[in-house]
């Protein structure tokens, strides 16, 4: 009898330890969810049905894959006068819908011993899938000569943007080396929409194929379905006229 009551007080603090258990468990489990953070499209996580981090599902932000590098083609410095030279860049993005509102770089120029000799910095804003021009003008060498240069690009914040048509085409250009030398293009808008803030680099190449100078330009607004003139000047001419020149230019797509 009193093995039967001794097992009978068992099962009963064993139901009672159970049922208190229970009752913590769903307390600590009510807290953890009500104080848990919510996932957002914010919080630097793959989450809540998300293509990606914090893009695609719920959030309105577009994911855009896997980013590839940006391309330097070339980098080139060119000398306007004593002490004084140009450096630029050509610069692919290969994606198709990644690019950055702002893109900072770094020339560093070196002249033939390897000493570095200049830092310029700068900003300008990337689109995607483009080929455009870096350029600084008249960097400061002192007395030291340049032989070479590279440029050098800060971590990019990449944004989804969306790639529209270009609306600007070069409609002609006409270069002349006497008395300085002058590249003088057309651009025609034939959007119905005017486009604010074009930025235009002219670059010309010898018979080889080589970049012997780079010049670059800033026009406002073109206004819709019309045709402006823009112009690139160098200080003295080339000691034999450039055999071709190839015109970069660059609006800043809507993300």
């Amino acid at each position: 009898m009193i093995l039967m009551t001794l097992s009978w007080r068992s099962r009963k603090q064993i139901t009672y330890l159970s049922i208190f258990i229970l009752i913590i468990v769903a307390i600590i489990a009510f807290f953890t969810w009500y104080l848990w953070p919510q996932p957002t499209c914010f919080d630097g996580k793959q989450n809540q049905g998300e293509e990606g981090i914090d893009c695609g599902g719920p959030c309105a932000e577009k994911c855009f894959g896997k980013v590839k590098d940006l391309i330097v083609l070339w980098t080139r410095v060119f000398k306007v006068s004593e002490g004084q030279y140009d450096a630029a860049a050509l610069i692919e993005n290969p994606n198709l819908t990644a690019g950055s509102p702002v893109l900072r770089y770094q020339f560093r120029v070196y002249d033939a011993d390897n000493i570095l000799i200049a830092i310029r910095q700068g900003e300008t804003f990337l689109n995607p899938q483009e080929r455009f021009v870096i350029f600084e003008p008249t960097i400061d060498t002192g007395k030291r000569i340049p032989q070479r240069a590279f440029i050098e690009i800060s971590d990019i914040d990449w944004k989804y943007i969306e790639k529209k048509p270009t609306s600007l085409v070069v409609a002609k250009k006409e270069f002349q080396n006497l008395p300085f030398p002058t590249l003088q293009i057309q651009i025609k808008n034939s959007s119905v929409f005017p486009v604010k803030d074009v930025f235009i680099a002219g670059v010309l190449f010898d018979e080889e194929g080589n970049v012997i100078g780079v010049s670059s330009t800033k026009l406002d607004r073109i206004e819709a379905q019309s045709t402006q003139l823009a112009s690139f000047t160098w200080p003295i001419p080339f000691d034999k006229e450039p055999a071709n020149s190839k015109v970069f230019i660059r609006s800043k797509f809507n993300e």
